[in-house]
């Protein structure tokens, strides 16, 4: 193809969807097992059905498919498995509030069955979303193998890992603290509920003395107790105090009587009561609050549950029975007002978490769930993490998990939802409880709960691949996967449980690297937020800058920070993609030139320095050090190659130009490739590769193309170079120069590129000498060029001389050095070493000249 025939500017909009239409059509992204071939796996972590893309996705999607892709050009059989979960919260929401909106029924109304096949119906239509927004993405996925955690054979695999585990004694039923959503009615996961600050109310509860011991140690014939909830002191059963707090030692022992119930309880002594708050008095309520429960379980105290699943106070409660707890918040606090059992009542700001789902204040609530014991669970995963059979970037991040299992806790599997994978339990007529696929037989009813979503997803490594079927080609060639790329958030609730389930049921680590990828923030540095309006719409900026330049500019500001997204990153990714869109037009236009072999130092440069390159980011990548991949592809394409080199060729070419120039370019898009995938095989293509560069091979470093001699070569000509141009930038000379170039440099290179005439020798004549490193190039000056360098130099230096004088000032200004910021007065030491060196330089090639 012809340079005219290429179009001048890159035209994302005319690539992107034409690309991945073609690789699909000529299966660029399927794999299969392949005995001849080393396996590469990442399977993707499953979006919510309900999801659409996000800058998350946008950023660790670019992450995987830079991974896969670069993986498949290397060779291996390279599998990236695509999957969507179910969303059981999510969908159930969703789909309620269309079903009240718009028909004004209930899933009560429509019944069980009903509902679930309304959900089915949603979540089958609502996935397309997300799945066409990965391709927009240029996500390489295996599309014939989409995975989706309410397929037939992934629930069996869920069923078959909780039967296993109820069967080894790892899952029992049993009464515990839960994340309890009242408008939801079910128990939730940490992740799903959000912490925030509000302002409210901090209430002094008195409970009266009702053991004849007479008044306390403060003289009063009460014990007060702080508290945000006087709704909970309903099911309190006890008081607590610190044992080593001197106020309070003649409490423990007495009782003392719960308004409104008359309940009476005891105070006990309890290390966890932390003395500096209230007064130092701590009200017991072990159903409703989850340090309040351990804190029971330490004292042998019976719970005493005082609400409803909807939120509202229960038969325990009293008086209170049937109202809300916000209701009852105001009415207990009322009553008690009335006996003259309120104390001080004072503006408080606190924690509440809310579900995530609809916004419900949580309830923390004791309820029976299905539990699974961790403990034998996590044993082998710390020990795989301590023994770096995983290894995590950055390790920071396995520490962590390993500290998170070494403290685990019991975990929540049940959720008493519709919307999921039903728990395998049946309770028979005569008491039986049965944990089985199928029914057991006739009178037998089914546990009305489903799994928690991350238990269904723990098994997302294994399960997608094949397991429980042990003969499972996939699994056997594919697990353990390669990588995983999560963020952080999600570390214990769902990597570290692929891990304990992966070591349980295949006896092996699910994966043999976990990238912990930075979080995207809004540009303002804060964290994304629908209801705050800071989102980022990434489809929006693939329509504005382009894909691929989006996922460069994304890739770039990676690293184990969380960043605040930049547009100026997006804006620099297109600029990088048009920079190498001309070296391509400019590399077609220049012909080919034959095979010779005949390289000049330039070529033999830009061989060597491709070649380090090409070593360093591929180790940076497998790293996972994204950021400096980035930076340094980036600095070699766009500096090295089309700055310096392609400036050579068209000056100072030798009879290899031609080749070396195709031989780069080409392993440049190669290299670029996995990060840019629609502009680099647009480039490739045009440059006549016949040859999907989706599946062509990946540079490799060859130690033969170091060549340290050019390299020295070349660096100490380029510096020569560049200070002959600063010196016609700031003498504002045109035209061609005399000169003396310095010793070792590729002299026609300096020539053609400085446009510096060589003399020999310049006796006699006035010359400026350009200091450049440890080189020295001289200029031979007219009289005219020198008295003009004269007055030019005397103007600088008058200029440079008053920073100087100002700069000794404020520092000779011992109050300005005591009073202001460290970092002012260092700023002002930097400017008057930087101008002084800077004063000496002008002076002395202003004597040079006079």
């Amino acid at each position: 193809m012809r340079r005219t025939e290429i179009p001048k500017n890159y035209d994302h909009r005319a690539v992107e969807g034409r690309w991945y239409a073609e690789w699909e059509r000529r299966g660029a992204f399927e794999a299969d097992p392949n005995p001849e071939r080393e396996p590469y796996c990442i399977v993707v972590p499953p979006s919510n059905v309900t999801g659409a893309l996000h800058m998350g996705h946008a950023l660790n999607g670019s992450i995987q498919d830079a991974l896969v892709r670069r993986a498949r050009m290397k060779g291996f059989e390279t599998l990236w498995l695509p999957g969507v979960d179910h969303a059981s919260i999510a969908v159930q929401n969703v789909v309620e509030r269309k079903l009240l909106r718009e028909e004004g029924k209930t899933r009560w109304d429509l019944g069980r069955e009903a509902f679930i096949e309304r959900c089915r119906e949603f979540a089958l239509k609502t996935r397309e979303q997300i799945l066409g927004q990965y391709k927009r993405l240029g996500a390489s996925l295996d599309w014939r193998r989409l995975r989706y955690t309410m397929d037939e054979e992934y629930v069996d695999a869920v069923l078959t890992a909780f039967i296993r585990l109820y069967e080894d004694g790892l899952i029992y039923r049993g009464n515990r603290i839960t994340n309890w959503c009242p408008h939801d009615r079910s128990a939730i996961s940490d992740l799903e509920v959000n912490y925030e600050d509000v302002d409210g109310k901090l209430y002094g509860l008195r409970y009266p003395f009702v053991d004849g011991g007479g008044p306390g140690p403060d003289g009063e014939d009460y014990v007060q107790v702080f508290s945000t909830r006087p709704e909970t002191m309903l099911g309190d059963v006890a008081l607590v105090v610190h044992p080593d707090d001197e106020r309070h030692k003649g409490l423990v022992g007495r009782r003392v009587e719960v308004p409104f119930v008359a309940r009476e309880i005891e105070v006990f002594a309890d290390e966890y009561v932390d003395p500096e708050f209230g007064t130092g008095v701590l009200k017991v309520t072990p159903a409703h609050d989850p340090n309040d429960f351990e804190i029971g379980e330490r004292l042998g105290l019976q719970p005493v549950n005082v609400m409803n699943a909807d939120g509202t106070i229960n038969e325990n409660g009293g008086p209170f029975a049937g109202q809300s707890r916000e209701g009852a918040r105001e009415a207990v606090a009322g009553r008690l007002d009335e006996e003259g059992l309120l104390g001080e009542v004072q503006d408080h700001r606190f924690r509440i978490g809310t579900c995530d789902r609809c916004g419900t204040v949580i309830e923390p609530w004791l309820s029976e769930q299905w539990w699974c014991s961790m403990r034998p669970l996590a044993e082998p995963a710390i020990e795989a993490l301590e023994d770096q059979k995983i290894r995590v970037y950055p390790d920071s991040w396995r520490r962590e998990t390993v500290r998170w299992l070494e403290n685990i806790r019991d975990w929540n599997v049940s959720r008493q939802l519709w919307w999921g994978q039903r728990i395998p339990v049946w309770y028979g007529p005569d008491g039986e409880v049965v944990a089985s696929k199928e029914s057991p037989g006739e009178g037998f009813e089914q546990d009305p709960d489903v799994f928690d979503t991350w238990f269904s997803s723990g098994l997302w490594p294994i399960a997608t691949l094949g397991w429980p079927d042990e003969s499972a080609e996939d699994l056997g060639y594919f697990y353990p996967t390669s990588l995983l790329s999560t963020a952080r958030e999600i570390m214990y609730l769902w990597v570290a449980r692929m891990i304990m389930m992966g070591l349980r049921f295949e006896g092996g680590i699910p994966f043999n690297k976990v990238n912990v990828h930075s979080i995207v923030l809004a540009e303002d540095g804060t964290k994304m937020s629908r209801s705050k309006g800071n989102t980022i719409d990434p489809l929006e900026l693939f329509d504005e800058y382009g894909t691929d330049a989006v996922r460069f500019g994304l890739l770039y500001q990676s690293s184990t920070q969380d960043f605040p997204y930049s547009r100026e990153r997006a804006e620099m990714g297109r600029a990088f993609v048009t920079k190498l869109w001309n070296a391509t037009r400019f590399v077609i236009s220049y012909g080919d030139g034959g095979a010779s072999d005949e390289l000049s130092a330039s070529d033999r440069w830009i061989l060597s320095e491709f070649n380090r390159t090409v070593r360093e980011y591929d180790r940076l990548l497998e790293e996972c050090e994204f950021s400096e991949a980035m930076r340094l592809i980036y600095g070699f394409a766009w500096n090295q190659f089309a700055d310096w080199y392609i400036e050579i060729a068209k000056a100072a070419p030798s009879p290899a130009t031609p080749r070396v120039l195709r031989e780069i370019l080409l392993g440049t898009l190669k290299l670029l490739h996995p990060v840019m995938p629609f502009a680099t095989e647009e480039m490739a293509n045009v440059m006549g590769e016949e040859e999907l560069l989706a599946r062509q091979r990946f540079p490799e470093y060859d130690p033969a193309l170091e060549d340290a001699q050019a390299e020295r070569l070349i660096e100490r000509t380029k510096r020569a170079v560049s200070a002959v141009r600063s010196f016609r930038a700031e003498s504002k000379v045109e035209g061609e120069l005399l000169g003396i170039a310095p010793p070792d440099i590729e002299e026609g290179v300096f020539g053609a590129l400085a446009r510096v005439r060589p003399t020999p020798t310049a006796d006699g004549e006035s010359r400026a000498s350009l200091p450049a490193g440890d080189l020295v190039v001289e200029i031979v000056l007219s009289e005219e060029l020198r008295r003009g360098e004269i007055e030019r130099l005397r103007k600088e230096i008058s200029r440079v001389e008053a920073e100087v004088k100002r700069a000794e000032g404020k520092l000779a200004n011992e109050k300005f050095v005591r009073n202001a910021p460290e970092k002012v007065v260092a700023g002002e030491r930097e400017k008057l070493d930087v101008n002084s060196g800077m004063l000496r330089t002008l002076s002395r090639r202003l004597e040079e000249y006079l």
